[in-house]
This record gives C-alpha cells, structure tokens and sequence, in this order.
C-alpha cells in the first residue's frame, strides 16, 4: 500500500512544481514587458520633449522676426510722415493703434504666412516718447572757461519735475533725490569714475532712494529717459505733463488746453501761446517757448506677437533724425521686453 502512494505524490509535488514554474515565467515576462514598456515610454517622452523644445525655440525665432519686421514697417510709416508734415498730433496715421489682427489677413493673399497651419496675430502702437517729462533735462552740461563741460542740476527742470510728482499725488522730495542721483550717475560716466549706473527707463528708478514699484508704475506713463535733453509735444502731451513744465499752469486749464488741443491741434509753439493767453493768463510765456514744441524726434514702437504658442512682446526706442536725401532718418536706439501692453488714456 505505501509503495503504490509514493509515485502518486511524487508526480503531485512535480506538478506543483511545474505549475509554479510556469507562474514564475509568467511573472518574469510580465516584469520584463513592464519594464521594456517603461524603458520605451521614457524614451519616448524625452523624445516629445526634445521635439517640442525645438518647436518651442523656432516658434519664438519667428516670432521675434515678426515683430522685428512690425518695428521697421513703423519706421516707414514715421519716415513717411516726416516726408508730409513738420507737426506731429495724434491724428496721424503712426498714431492710430493696431489692434490685434491675423498676420496672413493684414499682409493679404499675396503674402500668406499661415500655409503651414500656423497662425500669427500682431497688434501695437506708436506713441511719441516727447510726451512725457524726459529726466535727463534735470540734468544739465555747461561749459566752463579753463576746465571743460561741467554738469550741474536744472533747477527749472527740477521745479517742473516735482511739480508733476505732486500732480501725480506722489512726494515732491524725490524730485531732488533723483535729480542727485542722475548728476552723480552723469559724472561719474564722464570722470570714468565708479557711480550710479545711468537709467533708461522708469523701472530703474527703483534704484533711488524713496522710490517704490507703486510709485514707479503710478509715474512710469509720464516719464522717460532719453539721450538727451529734450522738449514735450504740446499736440501729444498729458495735462499732467503740460501743468508740470509750463509754470503757473493749474492742472484743470492744461486739461481745458487739451481739449481744445484735440479739436485742432497746434501748428507751432505760438498757437500754444495763444491758447494760453485764453485758459490761462497766468501762464508764464517764457517757460512755453523754452520746454515745449510741435514736433518729436524719439518715438516708442509697443509690439505684440502670438505666434501658436510663442507669445513676445517689447518696446523699442527710435530716434528720428530730420529728414536727409538718401539716408535712413531712423534708427532703433535699444529694446526692452516688456509683460504688458500700455493702456490707452
């Protein structure tokens, strides 16, 4: 009896055994087809990864040709209207703004950029950077008999200058800290000596003492630093700039001005004068005829591009010479990125 029951579990154990083989098998191909899915998928999202971060680079490539070429097609509309006019007012065509449009729409059939199936839309603007109170005019070289160029603080611009922070509701003293910093920032650059690093924009305001971002964003529409001294466009200009370099003009009248500005603007530095003698009398003359003008030369050009997912926008500074036979009266002095579009006013 116990010889016959050997065999059978005998055979028994070794049908466990192959059973549990055959799991482990399975188990094992599973494990490795896991593995090899995992090992393949890994590739093929660094792959994807690879792929879209090249995408991404050509894509933003494009759009900063597109907005490149946005930048010289303002510069040809500048040149053109220096060809037309010597005034420069609002109601000419470099100061209509560009809403957000289709590339392929606004160039025409002819020139279609969306054969691939991408898409682009440009907007932007022109505005005249003589509109705003230039702070390099706190500024001011004098030559000296005997010892050269000698830089010393404005005083009228500095009065002009506080007098729009106490428009704007802002602290009247930073008119002289800043009027310091930019003097030392000045010599410094001309003495090679170690100092402030010059400004060009608002946003470097941060650097002077008592200066907040509130403070700079409530200033940054009205302000502006340009290569040299400067005078405002009467026909592009805020009241608030106006009241701040026309002395003795109240902030209501520079508004009142504006308005009648807009109904017909002004086409030179008497009509200003003439208007003045109207809505304020009190308005000092002298400081018309020495701080503003009809005409700019530095313009700022706002452009946006979304190109698929690329998305660009900048500012850039052109200079605009007067006009010369058979040269290029504009050029691009720098360009800032920027995180926003400026708001209409």
């Amino acid at each position: 009896m116990t010889t016959r029951r050997l065999p059978a579990a005998l055979a028994t154990r070794r049908a466990g055994a192959r059973r549990r083989a055959r799991g482990a098998a399975v188990v094992t191909a599973l494990l490795i087809v896991t593995l090899a899915v995992v090992v393949v998928s890994g590739m093929l999202w660094r792959q994807q990864v690879q792929i879209r971060s090249v995408e991404n680079q050509r894509l933003v490539a494009q759009a900063a040709w597109i907005e490149r070429a946005a930048v010289d097609w303002a510069r040809l509309i500048l040149r053109d209207d220096q060809r037309r006019t010597s005034v420069d007012q609002l109601g000419e065509p470099w100061a209509v703004p560009v809403a957000e449009t289709r590339l392929s729409d606004f160039l025409g059939a002819a020139l279609r950029t969306d054969q691939a199936g991408e898409t682009s839309f440009l907007s932007g603007r022109v505005m005249d950077a003589q509109a705003r109170f230039n702070l390099n005019n706190l500024v001011i070289w004098t030559t000296v008999e005997g010892q050269g160029s000698a830089a010393t603080i404005d005083t009228i611009a500095l009065a002009a200058y506080r007098r729009l922070l106490q428009t704007l509701g802002q602290n009247g003293a930073l008119a002289d800290a800043t009027a310091r910093y930019l003097l030392a920032a000045q010599r410094g650059r001309q003495g090679g000596a170690r100092s402030p690093r010059p400004p060009d924009s608002a946003e470097d305001l941060l650097a002077v003492p008592g200066y907040t971002p509130q403070i700079v964003a409530a200033l940054a529409p009205f302000v502006i630093l340009l290569p040299e001294r400067t005078v405002v466009n009467a026909n592009t200009a805020d009241p608030e700039v106006l009241a701040a370099v026309i002395e003795n003009l109240p902030l209501d009248r520079a508004r009142e001005l504006v308005r009648q500005r807009d109904r017909a603007y002004f086409n030179n530095v008497g009509d200003v004068q003439t208007q003045l003698r109207t809505l304020a009398p009190q308005a000092d003359p002298n400081s018309v005829a020495n701080a503003v003008d009809v005409r700019s030369h530095y313009f700022l050009i706002y452009g946006q591009v979304r190109h698929e997912r690329a998305l660009r926008m900048q500012v850039s500074l052109v200079y605009r010479a007067d006009a010369q036979p058979n040269a290029n009266s504009t050029r691009i002095l720098w360009v800032h990125d920027i995180d926003r579009m400026p708001e209409s006013r």
